[in-house]
């Protein structure tokens, strides 16, 4: 056998030893949840799923039983939506150096899920958005805040933390 066939032999050996090359798998996707609740008299209801991505925090809403229209949602301070009115939930939200941020979205009869973008927000540590709430706003353009008892446009709020498996023996 020349120099080189036994070369050529010798790599396909090497190769049959080897098994399959590890594939390059991307990291799963971490996520929060927040479900939604209908706060201030109404029937909303959904959850917000945020992920982290390059540019801050996606936030990927689901709403249902709010009827079509402008909506905002908003990241807020507290993770605590046990007042009528919402105001628990604390005002709006930003990260340190950053404006918080409420984004815009229209409901159509037929749309449900919506996807939205918070540049420059991070998913954990101590300036993350877990254990703080996402309220959803009714209306494209009033304020943001709420005072104790006051009827405001706040009309669903859901407190964000680790997703709840459905089945955690099973790891569903």
């Amino acid at each position: 056998m020349s120099g080189r066939a036994a070369l050529v032999a010798a790599i396909a050996m090497l190769g049959a030893c080897g098994g399959q090359p590890a594939k390059e798998t991307a990291p799963p996707r971490v996520n929060v949840e927040a479900k939604l609740v209908g706060i201030g008299g109404s029937s909303a209801n959904g959850s917000a799923v945020l992920y982290e991505t390059r540019s801050g925090v996606d936030v990927n809403v689901w709403l249902g039983s709010a009827g079509p229209g402008q909506y905002r949602v908003a990241v807020h301070e507290n993770g605590n939506c046990s007042s009528p009115n919402g105001f628990s939930a604390g005002p709006p939200w930003g990260p340190p150096g950053g404006k918080p941020v409420a984004v815009l979205f229209d409901k159509g009869d037929d749309t449900r899920t919506v996807t939205v973008s918070l540049p420059g927000y991070r998913l954990a540590g101590p300036n993350g958005v877990t254990g703080r709430s996402v309220i959803i706003h009714a209306g494209p353009a009033s304020t943001l805040e709420a005072q104790p008892g006051v009827t405001n446009n706040r009309i669903a709020c859901g407190v964000i933390g680790n997703p709840v498996q459905l089945f955690p023996a099973l790891g569903l």
